[in-house]
């Protein structure tokens, strides 16, 4: 009876584990995805902001200045976007009939040339 007992708590410890190994190895593997995405998101912004540092390069000639203006602009801004925002009027770009978001790009893509221009870059 003890050892039929001692043998039942055996098999429930022994299945325990195999059960919590389980979850650590699915838990592992969510994470391991999670990162695998994060990675991924990276690369793509990598490949968005030399985009944006061949487009400047290219109009602009400035390394530091281009790095700096790349690097801070809004994920969503092109180069030929900023371009265009720092060109053209707020009226003409209808600032104020734009959704709150809209303009906080705007403001932070303007924001992003005088930081630039105020470090020295643009020499």
């Amino acid at each position: 009876m003890i050892r039929r007992t001692l043998m039942m708590l055996f098999c429930l410890t022994v299945s325990a584990s195999a059960v919590y190994a389980q979850d650590d190895v699915m838990d592992r593997i969510r994470l391991l995805e999670q990162q695998i995405q994060e990675l991924k998101a990276l690369k793509q912004q990598q490949a968005v902001t030399e985009v944006k540092m061949e487009h400047c390069m290219k109009a602009v000639a400035r390394e530091r200045f281009c790095s700096c203006v790349s690097e801070g602009l809004p994920r969503e801004v092109s180069f030929e976007q900023y371009v265009h925002t720092l060109v053209t009027s707020r009226e003409n770009l209808g600032y104020e009939a734009m959704p709150s978001e809209q303009k906080k790009v705007v403001d932070a893509t303007v924001a992003v040339r005088e930081k630039c221009i105020e470090k020295g870059f643009f020499k």
